[in-house]
């Protein structure tokens, strides 16, 4: 199957077969402006507000360079999709399955670009573990694809391509091996509070000594339920511990007409990356020595 017939597949199997187009906004009397609508031109939906510099990537060249790029470094883009009616696009490109702790885990390189002028071409990792389909997704760069692909030779735009993919796999093996970590550590009561009071200060903005709303408190309550669910399933690990989070984040927090927004861009994405962060630190401050302390 040739690139075009890849690309055309790929674009038509993911909803991404539309283009984009840039046109002059004006004043309420017809005067000229510096500001540029980003429309889709199969709905006419406005997508966003640019400056006149800004050039939009459609998202056959996305693909298309994408597709090369995944061929490059024996991967295949497989999936993607639109957020917000198109304002952001992302396309998928899957590794070999990981099993961690009681569960397999499905891997994905998320590349994302928006349409909205917000963003520029970033890649990331998307992780979905089997038992509970909970999903986290980690940004690793932006900013320095994007101009490059729309300036550079076609030849030029696929080795840059390739280039950021690799730098992804890498970070993409380096959270698996931080997810095995998580499992091997059993935890332990006081581990959990410390823990949690972490990710509640800095995901929540509340306090150990604060008096909590009942809104705050419900989504407190939930949280709890999540991690002692994902403790039966996972097990008392900290793997359980931040699968309780991403729980909470994919079943009970996330509106469900954008969830994939929530988890890759949204509110969901901050909190889980808050609980990454909080595990992490957690034990690379008290495993340096072969015993757990609590």
């Amino acid at each position: 199957m040739t690139t075009y017939e890849q690309t055309f597949d790929l674009l038509e199997n993911t909803g991404l077969n539309w283009t984009v187009n840039k046109l002059p906004l004006v004043g309420p009397d017809g005067q000229k402006t510096d500001s540029y609508g980003i429309f889709r031109n199969d709905s006419g939906g406005w997508l966003g507000t640019v400056g006149p510099r800004y050039t939009p990537m459609q998202n056959s060249d996305l693909a298309e360079t994408i597709i090369d790029a995944c061929e490059g470094v024996g991967i295949e883009a497989k999936r993607g999709g639109s957020l917000r009616g198109g304002q952001r696009v992302y396309i998928q490109a899957q590794l070999t399955d990981e099993y961690i702790g009681r569960s397999g885990v499905k891997r994905y390189i998320t590349a994302l670009n928006s349409h909205d002028g917000t963003t520029a071409i970033a890649f990331g990792s998307t992780n979905t573990v089997v038992i509970c389909e909970n999903t986290f997704h980690m940004a690793y760069k932006s900013g320095g694809l994007t101009r490059f692909l729309h300036t550079a030779s076609a030849k030029a735009r696929i080795e840059a391509a390739m280039k950021e993919l690799r730098d992804a796999m890498t970070n993409e093996q380096k959270l698996i091996d931080n997810y095995k970590r998580m499992a091997d550590v059993t935890v332990e009561e006081g581990m959990v509070r410390r823990i949690l009071l972490d990710i509640i200060k800095k995901g929540f903005g509340a306090d150990e000594n604060e008096k909590l709303s009942t809104r705050r408190t419900n989504q407190l309550v939930s949280l709890n339920s999540a991690i002692e669910r994902e403790f039966v399933d996972e097990g008392p690990t900290l793997w359980g511990l931040f699968n309780g989070v991403t729980r909470y984040t994919n079943h009970i927090a996330a509106p469900k007409a954008e969830k994939m927004d929530y988890l890759m861009n949204g509110a969901g994405y901050d909190l889980n990356l808050v609980a990454y962060d909080a595990v992490m630190n957690w034990i690379e401050q008290h495993t340096a020595k072969q015993y757990v302390v609590a």
